[in-house]
């Protein structure tokens, strides 16, 4: 991808010397486990302003094979502000397909860090060894951390294998109302189609340009030139079938996978209550994180309302609900 501003990203492993240290830090993964747009940004940001953390931000992300020398050398600052400048001059400023915003300091998913070097979303045993090394390298340059945050979304579906590769592991499931799922899912497909997605190709840039994404960027240009051409609504109405039964299919995998995780690993969070009462959430997970407090619900980022409901999903939730139900049945 090129960039207006040159961000000066690592074109090689510049942490390579420095790495004797890490194998002292013990690997504590803390993993936000739900749906795509099922509230998991907003969980993810509750906790970690309410425990002294680790997380991945964009600066960790782009300049990871640089993280452990900048914090030598005192050269995080420097590659934040080229990160910020580059992100200006694309004209990114949120997401796009919600009011998160995007800049040095915000989190993103590890699912993008472990496609660029292994090319799946997903944690697996061939990759393992590195997502140890990145909980490590979090924990060096996040000073006062007890523990690392992370959310990939991909990885539901997978914890019961995570959970007896990493036994410190522990894992906070969210649960939304399936037709608020879908609800955002549309949207978020419709904003997709609305313009460019400069962010959303900077993280699955692999330094090869889109050949690496080329089929999705295929599909993308044919979507949003048909959306040109039969409009918003009527491309929702083609896409609301497919992405019903996505949905219906993740949530019946989320009952049956958070039914089959060890207690002692395993603490779920409803969506509605967070948004009600934060505090009364986060300290109901102190116990199991065993982490130290260290904010209160003041200091914790109000989520903004979530759009209204698509027009062609009105009417819509007991019919999903009819076939999360066969999902479940067809286990």
């Amino acid at each position: 991808m090129r960039y207006p501003v040159d961000p000066h990203f690592p074109v090689r492993d510049e942490d390579a010397p420095l790495k004797a240290d890490l194998a002292e830090k013990k690997v504590k993964p803390i993993f936000i486990m739900g749906l795509h747009r099922s509230g998991t940004t907003f969980l993810y940001d509750s906790v970690a302003r309410a425990f002294p953390l680790a997380q991945l931000t964009l600066y960790d992300f782009f300049y990871y094979d640089r993280l452990l020398r900048n914090h030598q050398q005192g050269g995080a600052k420097q590659d934040a502000q080229r990160l910020n400048a580059c992100f200006a001059a694309l004209g990114i400023k949120d997401r796009n397909i919600d009011s998160v915003p995007v800049s040095a300091e915000e989190v993103e998913e590890y699912g993008y860090l472990l496609r660029r070097r292994f090319g799946s979303f997903k944690l697996n045993e061939h990759s393992a060894a590195f997502f140890e090394e990145m909980c490590r390298k979090l924990l060096t340059v996040h000073a006062g951390s007890e523990a690392v945050l992370l959310k990939n979304p991909w990885d539901t579906g997978n914890a019961r294998w995570m959970a007896e590769r990493f036994p410190e592991a522990r894992f906070i499931y969210i649960s939304r109302e399936p037709i608020a799922v879908l609800n955002s899912m549309l949207n978020a497909l419709l904003s997709y189609l609305e313009g460019p997605q400069h962010y959303l190709e900077m993280l699955l840039d692999r330094g090869d340009g889109r050949r690496s994404y080329r089929a999705g960027y295929i599909v993308w240009l044919g979507l949003r030139g048909l959306r040109k051409l039969i409009g918003r609504r009527a491309i929702a109405r083609l896409a609301r079938p497919l992405l019903a039964r996505t949905v219906a299919k993740q949530v019946a995998a989320y009952r049956r996978e958070l039914a089959a995780m060890p207690s002692d690993q395993t603490v779920e969070v409803d969506y509605s209550a967070l948004r009600e009462s934060p505090d009364a959430v986060m300290a109901s997970l102190a116990p199991l994180l065993a982490v130290s407090r260290s904010a209160s619900a003041e200091s914790m980022r109000a989520v903004t309302a979530g759009r209204p409901v698509n027009p062609v999903l009105r009417d819509y939730a007991e019919h999903l609900d009819r076939l999360v139900e066969r999902e479940l049945g067809a286990a």
